[in-house]
């Protein structure tokens, strides 16, 4: 099991505070070359982020993957054991939300904007939750990012089993009544109006040549 899966725990009982986070992003962008674009790749855990980043890499020149959970899930982890909670309650504190969360987002999207150059495609994977339900923070980072380009794709989840079996596969957490609460709380939340919400239902290949369809 990597760290990526174990993480997401405490969610679902959580009270999410997405306003310390979107101040820390906003202090982290800034622009890039005119010819680059930053490309967010968001969803709930266990859609298949991860996979169809790693197959748009293999299929799309001069792109450069920064996956959040792997730069920053490791920290999350141990802040929560340092704490006295498990994995499962890693995400359930208000100290993550308010101290923790920020630094999680605000470094790989600084990282990603600090690539920016030439030609260059930053594919930037995370869940992101909350926050990208906030049109006034999406549209400011897009400003911001100027004269960079930026799009966001969004993984719908597919049928509850199917999902549920993605999560098994992966190694995270999807036994009852946790996987339904955690589908409630995280499948439904709203996004940018400026993103593209693509079906992550099919196999891997199909995925991501919608992923393709909608960068070209």
């Amino acid at each position: 099991m990597s760290d990526s899966a174990r993480l997401g725990g405490g969610y679902a009982s959580a009270s999410p505070d997405p306003r310390p986070t979107a101040q820390a992003l906003l202090a982290s962008v800034s622009p890039g070359d005119a010819s680059a674009r930053l490309v967010v790749l968001a969803g709930p855990p266990g859609v298949g982020k991860s996979s169809v980043a790693k197959a748009l890499v293999r299929l799309m020149p001069e792109t450069l993957l920064i996956d959040k959970d792997h730069t920053a899930g490791g920290f999350v982890l141990e802040a929560a054991h340092l704490r006295g909670d498990g994995p499962e309650a890693a995400y359930g504190a208000k100290h993550y939300w308010q101290k923790l969360r920020p630094l999680e987002y605000a470094g790989p999207l600084r990282l990603a904007c600090d690539n920016l150059v030439g030609h260059r495609q930053v594919l930037l994977v995370g869940g992101w939750g909350p926050e990208l339900g906030m049109d006034d923070l999406w549209n400011e980072i897009h400003q911001r990012l100027s004269p960079s380009g930026l799009i966001v794709l969004h993984l719908d989840p597919p049928e509850g089993e199917i999902w549920r079996t993605r999560l098994a596969g992966r190694g995270s957490r999807c036994d009852s009544p946790y996987f339904e609460q955690l589908a409630a709380h995280t499948s439904n939340l709203p996004v940018w109006s400026g993103t593209v919400r693509l079906s992550s239902a099919g196999s891997l290949a199909e995925v991501t040549q919608r992923a393709l369809r909608a960068l070209k």
